[in-house]
C-alpha cells in the first residue's frame, strides 16, 4: 500500500511539474549524505544526544527562470533517532523545496518535508516500536546547495519538525534533524 500511495504522488508531482514548467530546464541527479538527528522537545530529557545516520535517494530540479526553480527529491532511506536509549527510526522523505539562484554556483532552499514512516527500534528490550511512532511526519526545510562543476554538488539543510512524533499525539516531542549531502547529476 505505501509503495501504490508513492508511486501515485510522484507521478502526481511529475506530471504536474513537468505541465507547469513545460520546456524549461529539468536536471536529475542522485543525493546522499549524512543526518545529525535528535528528538526535541518539552517531554523530552536534557541529555539526549545527536544520532548519525544516512539519507540516500534522488532528485529533479525545475528551473522557473533564471532565478526561480523548483526541486523535488525523494530519500527512500533516512535513518534517524537520538542516541539517548538507542531511539532510531527510519523514514522515507519527500521534500518539497522552492529553490534561488544566490549566486552563480549557490542556491538557497525552502520548503516542506513530509516523511513516512517505515520502521522505529528502541534498544532497551522493546525492541521495534513502530505503532508508537507516527506514521506520518512533517518538518520545514531550510539550506542551501552549492554546485561544485557541472555534474557534482553539495548542500546542507535544517530540518525542524512540525508535528509531533508519538503516536498518541500527547507527547511534545519533534524530529530536529541536520543534513549534509552530495550529489550528482545524472540529466
Amino acid at each position: 500500500m505505501r509503495i501504490l500511495l508513492i508511486s501515485c504522488f510522484f507521478s502526481l508531482i511529475f506530471n504536474t511539474t513537468t505541465s507547469i514548467f513545460g520546456q524549461n530546464e529539468i536536471e536529475f541527479g542522485g543525493i546522499g549524505g549524512f543526518n545529525l538527528s535528535n528528538v526535541v522537545g518539552s517531554d523530552v530529557s536534557d541529555d539526549n544526544g545527536l544520532r548519525v545516520g544516512l539519507h540516500l535517494g534522488g532528485y529533479a530540479q525545475f528551473e522557473i527562470d533564471s532565478e526561480f526553480g523548483f526541486r523535488p527529491e525523494l530519500h527512500i532511506l533516512s535513518v534517524k533517532g537520538t542516541s539517548s536509549g538507542g531511539f532510531r527510526t527510519i523514514y522515507m522523505d519527500f521534500p518539497l523545496l522552492a529553490t534561488y539562484q544566490l549566486a552563480e554556483k549557490f542556491k538557497a532552499m525552502a520548503g516542506v518535508q513530509p516523511s513516512l514512516l517505515l520502521t522505529a527500534r528502541v534498544d532497551d528490550g522493546r525492541g521495534t516500536i513502530t505503532n508508537d511512532i507516527r506514521t506520518i511526519d512533517l518538518g520545514f526545510v531550510l539550506g542551501g546547495w552549492y554546485e561544485l562543476d557541472e555534474k557534482w554538488g553539495i548542500g546542507a539543510r535544517f530540518v525542524p519538525g512540525i508535528s509531533r512524533v508519538g503516536a498518541s499525539g500527547q507527547e511534545r516531542s519533534y524530529n530536529f534533524n541536520f543534513q549534509l549531502s552530495v550529489g550528482y547529476r545524472f540529466l
